[in-house]
């Protein structure tokens, strides 16, 4: 999700840092810190979001709301509200972990206006053998049984897993002073990583 928004909205898209089970009163002030608003937050609810649809309606912009698994009743109905005011000009985007599908299909007003739901599986061994060798040019060259070891020891077809990865083995080529991605340099990044 991350990887297309920069690709596809860099400028227009906004993520939320929301604490677990967001009220209403959380989300607008995430919004006023994300929109990068003015001033001083509004103190009254209705002034609050007076401001918020009115910075909503100038451009278009994609709002992020990572862990909605956390999210209660009210902070979707808020959600709803925004979106559903006729000058606001949004797209929002719900990312979760476990439990995210259910709590969204849990509020029917929400899902409804739901356009696109979206799921990431973990890769199989054949998807993991095809991706990850594109992903970064450090994984080109070595050899496939090196990735599957990995893949079964550390990563687990988790996207994420092999993004961080291969962060720490950047790093600890630069460190070492190595050219290519060998067996021991693959156990000091485990010891980095540890509890994989």
């Amino acid at each position: 999700m991350n990887s297309a928004l920069r690709h596809l909205a860099p400028d227009i898209t906004h993520r939320l840092e929301l604490r677990a089970g967001p009220t209403p009163r959380d989300i607008r002030h995430g919004l006023f810190q994300a929109l990068g608003l003015p001033g001083e937050p509004p103190a009254r609810p209705i002034e609050f979001d007076t401001l918020l649809k009115e910075a909503l309606a100038e451009e278009f912009r994609v709002l992020v709301c990572d862990e909605a698994q956390w999210m209660k009743k009210t902070g979707f109905e808020f959600w709803r509200h925004l979106w559903d005011d006729k000058r606001t000009n949004i797209a929002v985007i719900f990312a979760g972990g476990d439990g995210c599908y259910k709590v969204l299909r849990r509020e029917p007003m929400l899902a409804s206006r739901i356009f696109i739901w979206q799921e990431f599986t973990r890769m199989s061994k054949d998807e993991v053998r095809e991706t990850i060798p594109a992903f970064h040019p450090v994984w080109a060259d070595v050899d496939t049984a090196l990735i599957d070891a990995i893949d079964k020891q550390a990563a687990h077809g988790s996207f994420r897993n092999w993004a961080n990865i291969t962060t720490h083995i950047l790093a600890g080529m630069k460190k070492l002073d190595l050219k290519k991605v060998d067996e021991d340099l693959v156990r000091w990044v485990y010891s980095k990583i540890g509890g994989m």
